[in-house]
């Protein structure tokens, strides 16, 4: 039977660990990102081999007289700007595919650009570590894997624009990225969380021992 949002306010069994305010979420990712754990390396990793594959393509592009300087300049803007933004909403529509597969009912979309954050929360909806590995990591995984195979279908420019996509979507998902390094450093067995949308907070909890 899955845990409720009132059963770890109540005190009996959890006590609060953390709460985040979403205003300081840049704060909180860049805190989880220092910490050396299997969640950052991944990140850290899988980023860099994407842009290792970037500069060697732009390497063998640009010595191949198969593009121009001024395909290639638009291939990096497509890459690195267009793209990115096309994706951001299909990035949070795959979060929400994942709440609903798990039982979330009340999921909402936010931003704060201020921050330049674009979130998906499910109001009250507690969930474990294993949940939100599958929450945070199938954007990620899924898109990740849809550019891939389309640097491969297509050719020239603009198949370097979705490596260049590749890489600039693998960074954008760092928060999902410094969820999982939080949990990994803080017992992530005995940790559960959930969004009080209302409150603009996420409340961590832990199991007592």
């Amino acid at each position: 039977m899955r845990i409720t949002s009132q059963q770890l306010t109540s005190g009996k069994g959890f006590h609060l660990h953390h709460t985040l305010a979403y205003d300081e979420v840049v704060q909180f990712v860049f805190s989880g990102m220092k910490k050396w754990n299997m969640a950052s390396l991944t990140f850290y990793m899988l980023n860099f081999i994407f842009l290792l594959s970037l500069i060697y393509q732009a390497y063998l592009l640009l010595n191949s007289n198969h593009i121009t300087w001024a395909f290639f300049g638009l291939s990096l803007l497509f890459g690195f700007l267009v793209l990115p933004v096309l994706l951001i909403p299909v990035h949070e529509l795959i979060h929400i595919l994942a709440y609903k597969v798990l039982g979330a009912k009340k999921i909402k979309f936010g931003a704060d650009l201020s921050q330049f954050i674009f979130y998906v929360t499910a109001d009250r909806f507690v969930t474990g570590f294993r949940e939100l590995i599958f929450i945070a990591l199938l954007p990620f995984f899924m898109l990740s894997g849809l550019l891939l195979s389309l640097f491969f279908v297509f050719d020239a420019w603009i198949s370097f624009s979705f490596l260049c996509a590749l890489f600039a979507h693998g960074t954008m998902c760092i928060g999902d990225f410094a969820m999982l390094s939080f949990f990994l450093e803080n017992e992530p067995s005995d940790l559960l969380t959930f969004d009080n949308v209302d409150e603009k907070k996420a409340y961590f909890y832990k199991r007592r021992k």
